[in-house]
């Protein structure tokens, strides 16, 4: 497909992808009123966790879900050329908070709560190696930043932003099942798998298909 027709179909997906996220997002953000105070029978992820929500849980759960909007904002927006080119340094300021939240609220959160995962072992798997790549590819995102290695900075930062999409798809994959009625205990633990693994197999196999049609990059940006 030449790349004049390519480019308006690419922006009407990317459009068509933000909407999604701006709307699972605003659900999400609307659920928190069964979270302050913490709704063991109407929030959405605290059926079940009265047991132990008190003991521990609760130091995990409620930073990450504070600080998980505002990475996937964040990294919507860091991903965006025309606001890197509006103020470079902006994009400097956001990615350096982005990668902090992270490294130090995001992933350790993330570890912990995976720990009690409602599905069992194999979800609890899934959501620590979710927790783990998404650590490792803000790091390698920042370090080529650093570095000046702006086209695998990008890479790499795509791939954090797909992992962080996660919790979109895991919404959407857990309302499908519910419209579906699929109570199949197999259903919600591939689930913890499924959200970031099958994003992130398209990314590089779209990679993969990009590379062999442009074998030249420029590697730098007007930074």
């Amino acid at each position: 497909m030449p790349l004049r027709r390519q480019l308006p179909l690419v922006r009407l997906l990317t459009f068509a992808a933000c909407l999604l996220i701006g709307k699972v997002l605003v659900e999400i953000l609307l659920n928190y009123r069964y979270y302050f105070p913490a709704d063991f029978e109407r929030g959405e992820f605290l059926t079940g966790r009265d047991r132990y929500f008190w003991q521990g849980y609760h130091w995990a759960f409620y930073p990450h879900i504070l600080v998980g909007p505002f990475t996937l904002i964040a990294g919507t927006l860091l991903l965006s050329e025309k606001f890197r080119r509006w103020s470079p340094r902006w994009h400097r300021i956001i990615g350096r908070c982005q990668v902090v939240s992270i490294l130090f609220v995001i992933v350790p959160s993330g570890l912990w709560m995976a720990r009690f995962a409602a599905s069992g072992p194999v979800a609890a798997v899934g959501f620590v190696l979710l927790s783990m790549l998404t650590g490792l590819t803000a790091v390698m995102g920042w370090r080529d930043a650093v570095g000046r290695r702006f086209v695998n900075h990008r890479r790499w930062m795509w791939r954090c932003y797909l992992l962080l999409c996660s919790t979109v798809i895991l919404r959407l994959m857990g309302g499908f099942g519910r419209v579906m009625e699929i109570e199949a205990h197999w259903y919600y633990g591939q689930m913890a798998w499924t959200s970031w693994l099958a994003p992130l197999i398209v990314f590089e196999v779209m990679e993969q298909w990009r590379g062999r049609r442009q074998p030249t990059h420029r590697n730098e940006w007007a930074a």
